[in-house]
């Protein structure tokens, strides 16, 4: 299958896997849990389990990647922040836009976790029934490596799907990326008949955090 052009769909559409390979299925599908229970706006001082914040008092940081979270960008506000363990080595971030005037959301779910080099689309593939599964009837609408503008090498795939949710046709979509000592994931969640303003959306976020890359632990 050749690549699937993506204007920047995948280099921050980070995240996810788990703290170790062996451990890859399931807590990939236990941080996906905790990602849902993402729906409270940090405020004030609150910084969550492995982050600090930046000079600007609102971004948070990531400590263990160097990845930055803006409080908000390009229209998202970010959501609360879950960490999954207390060594930092996976986290999970949410970010809200709304749609359609205020009546609908775009929700975007990142994590970075640390896993050695798993491939993206073995990572794509433990994720994927477990992304498709909180929707009914879901249809796989297009799935395949992705290519990353500025980062042609990075190792990503990603997939787009189709379902129901209280008889509303929605979009979705699970990008993974490989940045060795990182994985990560994106999904993100919208009304099909807001497809068109949540994807301009999406490329706004993807653009303005595309740039960063985590940093490279050392190991032993």
């Amino acid at each position: 299958m050749s690549p699937l052009p993506l204007a920047s769909v995948a280099l921050l559409g980070l995240l996810l896997t788990a703290p170790s390979a062996a451990q890859a299925s399931s807590s990939a599908a236990n941080a996906a849990h905790t990602t849902k229970a993402a729906a409270k706006k940090v405020t004030g001082s609150e910084v969550p389990e492995g982050f600090k914040f930046a000079p600007d008092g609102t971004t948070l940081i990531h400590v263990a990647s160097g990845l930055r979270f803006p409080a908000q960008v390009e229209g998202f506000t970010r959501l609360k922040e879950q960490a999954f363990d207390t060594s930092g080595d996976y986290v999970a971030i949410g970010y809200d836009h709304l749609l359609n005037e205020g009546k609908d959301h775009l929700i975007v779910r990142m994590a970075v976790v640390h896993i050695d080099d798993m491939p993206a689309k073995d990572h794509y593939t433990i994720m994927r029934q477990q992304t498709m599964s909180h929707f009914s009837a879901p249809q796989i609408v297009s799935e395949g490596p992705v290519t990353v503008p500025n980062n042609p090498n990075l190792d990503a795939y990603r997939g787009i799907f189709s379902g129901n949710r209280n008889n509303v046709p929605w979009r979705f979509s699970l990008t993974t990326a490989n940045y060795g000592y990182w994985s990560g994931r994106l999904t993100a969640a919208y009304p099909e008949s807001d497809a068109a303003e949540a994807e301009k959306y999406l490329d706004g976020l993807l653009v303005a955090i595309r740039a960063q890359t985590p940093l490279i632990q050392k190991h032993g």
